[in-house]
C-alpha cells in the first residue's frame, strides 16, 4: 500500500525493481528504482500521478502500489486474435530503443520482426501460456515481452488491439486495416486467411522531451517528404500542455513509414524525427 511503505516493507524488495500502479496506461507512473530511499520517493510519486488520474473518474481507484522484478533484455510487442482459445498473430513488433528506465516512454514499433524465427516461435508460445493461463478465449490481444537471459517473460497482456493511432502502421490484404480485421474477427470471418501486407512497417511515438506548453513544430514538411515516411501526425494542438512521463499521458504524435526491409523502416523513422522540432513554451499563451 503506498500510504504504509514502511522501511521494513521497503527493505524487502529486490533491487532493481520496477513501480507501477495499479491502472493507467501508456506507462504512467510506471519507475525502475535501485535502492529503498527511491522506492519511497516513488511510491509517494505514483500515489499523487494516482490522486490526480482520479479527478476525472467517478470511483477511486486503490492505493496498491505493484512491484515487479527488473527484467534486463528487448523488448517486442505481439498483435493477435483469439478464436476458442486459438491465437492468430497479426504482427510482431519489435521496440528498438532501449527501455531501461527509471521511466519507460515507448518510441519505437517496427515490424516484421528481425529475431530469429527460433525467438520468435518462443516468444508467441510464452504468449500462448499466458492466455491459457488467464482464461482469454475471444477477440484481439495486445502482449509486450522483455527477452531476457532466460528466456521471453510477459510483461503484460491486454483483451484489445494496440492502442493510440498505432494501427495506421498494419496493413492486411487488400489493403485491409488491424481495426477490419478485428471487426471481420467478431463476425466469425477466418482472419487467418488475410495476412499482413509484405511489407516492413514502423511508427514512431513522438515523446515529451520536456514539459511546457506547445509553440508549434517546425520541420513537418521536411519530414513527410522523406523516403518511406508515410505520414506524420501531430496529435496535441499548440497551445495545450505538455508533460513528460512518468506524470504525462500522452505522446507528442506519430511518424509512420513502410519500407523494403524494417531496419529501411526503422531509418526512415529517426530521420523524420530527427528533422522535426518541437517549439516549448514556458507559459500558456
Amino acid at each position: 500500500s503506498s500510504d504504509a511503505t514502511g522501511r521494513g516493507v521497503l527493505d524487502a524488495l529486490a533491487f532493481p525493481c520496477v513501480l507501477k500502479p495499479l491502472a493507467l496506461s501508456a506507462s504512467r507512473g510506471v519507475i525502475r528504482v535501485v535502492t529503498p530511499a527511491q522506492a519511497d520517493a516513488a511510491a509517494a510519486r505514483i500515489e499523487a500521478i494516482v490522486r490526480e488520474s482520479e479527478k476525472d473518474r467517478s470511483a477511486a481507484w486503490g492505493r496498491t502500489i505493484l512491484a515487479e522484478e527488473y527484467l534486463p533484455g528487448a523488448e517486442i510487442s505481439v498483435e493477435a486474435v483469439l478464436r476458442n482459445g486459438t491465437i492468430t498473430p497479426l504482427a510482431v513488433f519489435d521496440k528498438p530503443d532501449p527501455m531501461e528506465g527509471p521511466y519507460f516512454e515507448e518510441t519505437l514499433f517496427v515490424t516484421p520482426t528481425r529475431l530469429p524465427q527460433e525467438d520468435a516461435a518462443e516468444a508467441l508460445r510464452a504468449v500462448e501460456r499466458t492466455v491459457e493461463a488467464i482464461g482469454l478465449l475471444e477477440g484481439p490481444i495486445h502482449a509486450e515481452l522483455r527477452l531476457t537471459p532466460r528466456g521471453p517473460v510477459l510483461l503484460e497482456i491486454a483483451a484489445r488491439s494496440i492502442g493510440g493511432l498505432c494501427p495506421r502502421a498494419l496493413r492486411f490484404a487488400d489493403g485491409r486495416s488491424l481495426e477490419e480485421i478485428v471487426l471481420l474477427h467478431a463476425l466469425g470471418e477466418d482472419v487467418s486467411a488475410l495476412p499482413r501486407e509484405c511489407a516492413a512497417a514502423g511508427v514512431m511515438l513522438i515523446p515529451t522531451p520536456r514539459a511546457g506548453y506547445l509553440a508549434g513544430v517546425d520541420g513537418l514538411e521536411a519530414a513527410r517528404e522523406i523516403e518511406s515516411i508515410v505520414e506524420v501526425t501531430i496529435s496535441v494542438h499548440v497551445g495545450d500542455e505538455l508533460v513528460p512521463l512518468p506524470e504525462g499521458n500522452r505522446y507528442v504524435g506519430f511518424i509512420f513509414s513502410r519500407a523494403d526491409s524494417p531496419a529501411e523502416a526503422e531509418a526512415a523513422l529517426r530521420e523524420a524525427h530527427a528533422v522535426l522540432t518541437l517549439r516549448i513554451a514556458d507559459e500558456p499563451r
